[in-house]
């Protein structure tokens, strides 16, 4: 929880950044504001969009460096969650992500992006939600690119990020294999101490 506590305040402080560099404002006529009025929420949906994405990614194998095109043996074992391949995934899913996202309106008049649909789970949506209608598709349309800007401007910065909660996700599973060694010879002292 801590890495993904790190990751969003960093990655909010990038987005919200990005956010300050000019706005328009206006109206559709039906009461709900224009994109570049929800840029806030909209950085905070592109960061939860990025924290759903390293809360539900699959473990997935070191990458192995070791072997060149010529067969010979060089380089290392790079582990997955600290590699470049890893940040470069995240980040190239994080955007298609957004057409998940509508424009939720409360009761009071405040509208912000709400993720609407989630492959295999459920999802709450507080307010009212239209889908489907010409607004929505292009706010869909403007989150995304917004997003992809977004990335590209601040690819280093989120790449960064992403790599430290890669590091301390390596750092707690060695620790974790740590204690499960010390937990180890601890029982095996006790049954060489019982055997006595």
């Amino acid at each position: 929880m801590g890495r993904l506590c790190r990751l969003r305040c960093t990655t909010t402080v990038v987005l919200l950044v990005s956010w300050l560099v000019g706005t328009t404002s206006g109206d559709d006529g039906e009461g709900i504001p224009d994109f570049y009025e929800l840029k806030c929420s909209a950085c905070c949906s592109i960061v939860a969009e990025l924290e759903r994405n390293l809360e539900t990614e699959k473990p997935r194998m070191n990458v192995d460096l070791r072997k060149t095109l010529a067969g010979k043996a060089q380089g290392k074992v790079i582990d997955y969650s600290v590699s470049e391949l890893r940040t470069t995934e995240l980040l190239e899913e994080l955007c298609p992500g957004m057409e998940h996202y509508g424009v939720t309106t409360l009761e009071d008049g405040t509208a912000s992006f709400q993720r609407h649909s989630v492959g295999g789970g459920s999802v709450h949506i507080e307010g009212t939600m239209k889908i489907g209608t010409k607004k929505y598709h292009d706010d869909r349309v403007k989150l995304r690119s917004y997003c992809e800007g977004l990335v590209e401007e601040h690819e280093d910065l989120l790449g960064e990020a992403i790599k430290k909660a890669g590091l301390a996700q390596l750092h707690k599973k060695h620790d974790d294999a740590q204690r499960a060694r010390e937990k180890r010879r601890q029982e095996n002292d006790t049954c060489a101490e019982e055997e006595d």
